[in-house]
């Protein structure tokens, strides 16, 4: 930590929580260093004007297609001079104002439209507006040039190391107009160029490509850099200071790609350029995962800054403090280049989508890194992660407050439990299809939260409703009290889970692994859960030795314990002839119906009825002794389709419950039958056809 640093943490009081961070390293917990850089600007400016979200509702008439900023940067005085020229395109007709953003410190010196001086007037500290020089219609285009110069109203930009002067920039989430007029909206996308003038000892890194380095006279260097990518304002930056640089090459597919290093002479050690030259292998890994680096043409670079932690800007990261150099930090910044840089999240409500991605890819680079899956690096990651609270949401629904924005608990930790936890659901094809998706349709854009949820959903097949309602938009987790209890059936093995959320949130639905020992063999087994306590049933193998809920940790818990077992209700765990089949024409219907503990039950609770309404009566014999009730008509069954109906007026012998049975056609299966809670009919549906398609199954209900 550099001295200003530890003089601005101080006054600000951000030394606790880095000192919370130095405390979590020790007890292996990885800090989230991306979200200190990025709250600790303002935590630092507390006594000053806090910024508020800045979003402007007629954004979508103007799009800005490039940008170039040209200023001299004075170190010493703490002062930018120059001007940002905006070619901006119309995207509605009779456009006769155009807005941008330049904070009140950065002083006007002139606004020309096209090379005519207009009008404009600020709006606020930080917004102007500007009288075009005409009327615009759709798609017609027009340049705006601000001159501009200052000191800006963040001292955070100016630092130093080593003796040399350090000036580096950092504009999320909507502190772009700090430092240089611009159009600040994420959805608004352009290419651009920078041309910063500096001491001539300084060497300045910036994103896109160095197009050229100029010696323009009184000590001092140009350099040029430009991006042919879009890119959102908040990732325009630049960092200027005496840096020591080294190259590598990461060769991919299509040939080869500069990763560029720029680092403080005193921080060039051994262990610290083999820290950052694993980004060449993080690039490997996360284009086996994500596809292609998104920037291949232009260059990966990061760069020492003063900030404590990281910030992705496109192509080039900085990083600073105690970990500058470790490989979480390193991994989560490289991620952004995927998730963040290329694909946007549109809205700061919808931060997740960046921060949360680009944490559950260093839980993939830990699971991956070798080239094979290692779930236990994977775990380890996410359990060092796991977030100290979870009443709050994943989806920032008050964007006010730029350190709710960048909630370490919530838009990084528990989003990217998330991430997991949609994986685990979808599976993990679905899951990766859905990257591969995602990215192919919003590449080199913005998207928000409902963009991604309907890809999922389109790719995995299925509504996503209740998964995004509660971990996304919602808050909380659930705490799981579990216990078991075997059954023996007429020679069949049942497991019945008692399963209970004691959180004070909502129940979660959620489907879960259950892992069982059954004679010394581990098997899999996935209940679906969506009850404050239920009971469930599970045909197993095997004796079962011993049971273990979310083993992998796939669901993110306070806590899951083992406590009693509670009885539950009967439910159906065999109908013979089976749920589905065909029946013979003409003769009598025999079916018999197995229960997994004992009941009573009379011949009302039972019918056979036909498609038409028809009724058939059913003589009932009950063997206590196998929970199994025999049914048979008196009279041959006709064609048609036919049900049997199970009614829940049957109870269990022992404590009353009435019977849970409802039949899942959809899931694993329609038996055994409930929903973990009593009450419910079950419902066989069977179809009587001519005798030589007997014995037949029906086809799956649509």
């Amino acid at each position: 930590m550099t001295l200003f640093m530890a003089v601005v943490l101080a006054a600000s009081g951000l030394l606790g929580p880095v000192a919370d961070d130095v405390e979590q390293v020790a007890r292996g917990r990885p800090p989230v260093e991306c979200s200190r850089a990025k709250t600790a600007q303002l935590l630092a400016e507390r006594g000053a004007e806090v910024a508020k979200n800045i979003e402007d509702p007629n954004s979508y008439k103007t799009d800005v297609q490039h940008y170039r900023i040209d200023f001299e940067v004075d170190p010493d005085a703490h002062t930018f001079r120059g001007s940002t020229t905006m070619t901006v395109a119309s995207r509605v007709d009779d456009l006769s104002t155009f807005r941008f953003w330049l904070n009140s410190s950065m002083a006007i010196g002139s606004v020309e439209v096209d090379g005519e001086a207009v009008e404009w007037r600020r709006r606020g500290t930080r917004t102007v507006d500007v009288e075009l020089n005409r009327s615009y219609d759709a798609d017609e285009v027009f340049n705006v040039e601000v001159s501009y110069g200052g000191m800006p109203e963040s001292t955070w930009f100016f630092s130093s190391q080593d003796g040399h002067p350090v000036v580096s920039t950092l504009s999320q989430p909507w502190y772009s107009s700090r430092w240089w007029a611009v159009k600040d909206d994420n959805s608004d996308k352009a290419t651009g160029e920078l041309l910063v003038t500096v001491p001539s000892a300084l060497t300045v890194v910036s994103i896109g490509s160095l197009v050229a380095t100029d010696n323009v006279g009184g000590g001092r260097r140009r350099f040029h850099w430009r991006t042919d990518y879009p890119t959102s304002p908040y990732l325009f930056a630049f960092s200027a200071t005496v840096y020591n640089t080294f190259s590598r090459n990461f060769h991919h597919d299509d040939g080869s790609m500069p990763v560029d290093f720029f680092i403080y002479p005193a921080s060039d050690t051994t262990a610290n350029r083999n820290g950052w030259r694993e980004s060449i292998d993080m690039l490997a890994t996360f284009e086996d995962l994500f596809g292609p680096y998104p920037f291949r043409d232009e260059k990966y670079a990061i760069y020492q800054f003063q900030f404590n932690g990281g910030m992705e800007h496109q192509t080039a990261t900085g990083q600073g403090g105690n970990h500058a150099f470790s490989e979480f930090l390193t991994s989560h910044e490289l991620a952004h280049q995927w998730w963040g840089d290329m694909l946007t999240c549109a809205t700061w409500h919808d931060v997740w989508l960046n921060e949360g991605f680009a944490t559950y890819s260093t839980a993939l680079w830990f699971e991956f890194a070798s080239g094979t899956s290692d779930p236990d690096g994977r775990r380890a990651y996410l359990e060092a992660r796991r977030p100290e609270e979870l009443e709050g949401s994943v989806y920032v629904h008050d964007i006010a407050d730029p350190d709710r924005i960048f909630s370490s608990n919530y838009s990084y930790s528990k989003a990217a439990w998330v991430l997991h936890m949609l994986r685990g659901v979808v599976g993990d094809e679905a899951f990766f299809d859905t990257l591969a998706v995602y990215r192919r349709r919003y590449e080199h854009a913005t998207a928000t939260t409902e963009d991604f949820r309907a890809v999922v959903e389109e790719v995995w097949g299925a509504d996503l409703e209740w998964f995004f309602d509660e971990w996304v938009y919602g808050g909380g987790a659930p705490d799981y009290r579990y216990g078991w209890q075997e059954h023996e059936v007429d020679g069949q093995r049942f497991l019945e889970i008692f399963l209970e959320q004691s959180q004070r949130e909502d129940v979660f639905h959620m489907p879960i692994e259950v892992v069982t020992l059954e004679s010394g063999e581990h098997r899999s087994y996935t209940i679906w859960n969506d009850a404050r306590a239920e009971n469930l049933v599970i045909p197993v193998t095997a004796e079962v030795d011993d049971v273990d809920l979310d083993p992998e940790d796939w669901i993110l818990t306070r806590f899951k314990v083992r406590g009693p077992f509670f009885d539950g209700p009967p439910k159906v765990v065999a109908i013979d002839p089976a749920p589905g089949s065909f029946l013979p024409v003409g003769q009598p219907f025999s079916a018999t119906v197995t229960f997994h503990r004992g009941v009573v039950a009379e011949d009302s609770d039972f019918a056979l009825r036909r498609s038409d309404g028809l009724e058939f009566d059913l003589d009932l014999a009950y063997d206590p002794s196998t929970y199994t009730v025999s049914l048979t008509t008196r009279e041959p069954l006709t064609f048609g389709r036919f049900q049997l109906i199970v009614s829940d007026h049957i109870v269990d012998a022992e404590d009353g419950f009435a019977l849970d049975g409802e039949l899942d056609q959809v899931h694993d299966g329609p038996l055994p039958s409930g929903d973990g809670l009593a009450g419910g009919d079950a419902v066989a549906e069977f179809r009587v056809l001519g005798r030589r398609r007997a014995n037949r199954r029906l086809p799956p209900a649509p």
